[in-house]
């Protein structure tokens, strides 16, 4: 069966596990605040990241457990619009390197490193009862540029209206903020994402909180700062459902979801590029600090399509959980199909499955309204006169393939353990081992182990 009508077939299948979505009748009438309307939440993540990425109660910017899609509304009614306040947080990263003499000869010498990730201030709030906004901007990777920029008509009789820049709803790794990863980075798949784009999206939860939707269009591609300028192409949607297929009792559940992105690029390129889901890079040291315009000298990618020449760029992807309370599964398999302007179709397979424990004996929460895994709340706090904290083990094996057709991008297979310290539900050191296996056709199987440190804090 042809790659497209398997994805519409397997969308329309999983849709019809949702009986209670909206029915499409409702896509004619007009945008009208409705008072029971439900709400799904979307927002931050990166390929080469270089280019790309508290309580329910509380609207924050980029957090798992209560996302800035999270539309809210006031409970005093005499509140005064527009309202405003400021929300950030950084991730510090240190990072070594040890490659075997065949992987030195594929990518070159890594150097060891130590730089910000992320350094990420935003203004967020409410313009009205239904209508609320961000402007999250990075400064960590030698420019300013956009995250998140986007207003959102909340509760209308459709669902909730977000129009700017956002995470497309495309992947439960990529739909978990950035604040809440278990890992360094996301997994090596997470380059077979459109990721952040510019457009416009619907989206929802079921009633009773056990299933979302969402469908977004967007021009493609956009750059750091959301633009998109192409006379060719240019265009492309995404749409994911998620259900919760079985539960019982608090915080243990199964998660199924699926998603389908179909992309026709502006100027007809694409590139399908990675890291070993670990990120360094400087500004070279030349000129006034901060003045240079060379490229970022950093982690040599391991996998690398190059520059496709490309008709149209579709991904699938299948996703799966498990809460059990104090452990959490997790799993995602997905395809690329690329229909390059030579005629070839090209096809990159990718996967990862991961797991999660708590020491301490802290719930791992899945966030509903959201369809991912949330915040991480110590149940003993760290402090100088006493508690220790939260103690999290974490393991990971994911895996991408980027040869096919006439293509050479390289395999990567990458195993990683690792160890987080939350000292509260606002400051965690993260540990990363990353056992790293590549295949390049030409010069054959190579290694390299990586460790990496990150020290966040958020507020």
């Amino acid at each position: 069966m042809k790659f497209v009508e398997t994805c519409w077939l397997s969308c329309l299948a999983f849709l019809l596990l949702s009986s209670n979505t909206l029915a499409f009748a409702q896509i004619f009438d007009s945008l009208q605040p409705s008072q029971n309307a439900s709400t799904w939440n979307l927002s931050d993540t990166q390929a080469v990241p270089s280019s790309q990425e508290i309580s329910s109660q509380t609207f924050l910017i980029d957090d798992g457990s209560s996302d800035p899609a999270n539309p809210i509304s006031s409970d005093d009614d005499s509140k005064k619009f527009p309202t405003a306040s400021v929300t950030g947080f950084f991730h510090l990263d240190a990072g070594w390197f040890s490659q075997d003499d065949l992987n030195r000869a594929t990518l070159g010498d890594i150097n060891d490193g130590l730089g910000f990730r992320r350094a990420r201030l935003a203004a967020k709030g409410f313009v009205a009862e239904d209508i609320q906004y961000i402007l999250e901007f990075d400064f960590a990777q030698s420019q300013a540029r956009f995250v998140d920029v986007w207003m959102q008509i909340n509760n209308t009789k459709l669902g909730n209206l977000r129009i700017g820049r956002f995470r497309q709803p495309f992947g439960m790794s990529e739909l978990t903020s950035v604040r809440e990863l278990p890992f360094l980075e996301r997994p090596v798949t997470f380059t077979q994402t459109p990721f952040r784009q510019t457009g416009v999206m619907l989206f929802d939860t079921r009633p009773d909180e056990s299933g979302t939707w969402a469908i977004a269009g967007y021009r493609f591609l956009s750059d750091n700062f959301g633009n998109v300028f192409a006379d060719t192409g240019g265009y492309g949607m995404a749409t994911r459902l998620t259900r919760i297929a079985f539960e019982s009792g608090e915080n243990r559940l199964v998660h199924f979801g699926v998603d389908y992105s179909y992309n026709d690029p502006g100027r007809g390129n694409i590139q399908l590029v990675s890291t070993n889901e670990i990120f360094l890079a400087q500004n070279p040291n030349l000129g006034p600090a901060g003045l240079s315009v060379l490229p970022i000298e950093g982690v040599t990618p391991f996998v690398n399509t190059g520059v496709l020449s490309v008709d149209e760029a579709q991904f699938l992807n299948f996703e799966s959980a498990i809460a059990l309370g104090r452990m959490a599964i997790q799993g995602e398999a997905r395809w690329v199909q690329a229909l390059l302007t030579s005629g070839e179709r090209a096809l990159f397979p990718g996967a990862y499955a991961q797991v999660r424990y708590m020491l301490t004996g802290e719930q791992i929460p899945y966030v509903k309204k959201n369809g991912v895994f949330g915040r991480i709340d110590p149940h003993s706090p760290w402090t100088t006169n006493g508690g220790s904290g939260a103690l999290e083990l974490v393991g990971r094996v994911s895996h991408i393939d980027l040869n096919d057709a006439s293509i050479e991008g390289r395999r990567l297979t990458d195993f990683t353990a690792g160890l987080n310290w939350y000292l509260n539900a606002n400051t965690k050191f993260q540990f990363n081992y990353i056992h790293s296996r590549l295949t390049d056709l030409s010069l054959g199987d190579s290694e390299a182990n990586t460790f990496g440190v990150r020290a966040q804090l958020d507020f």
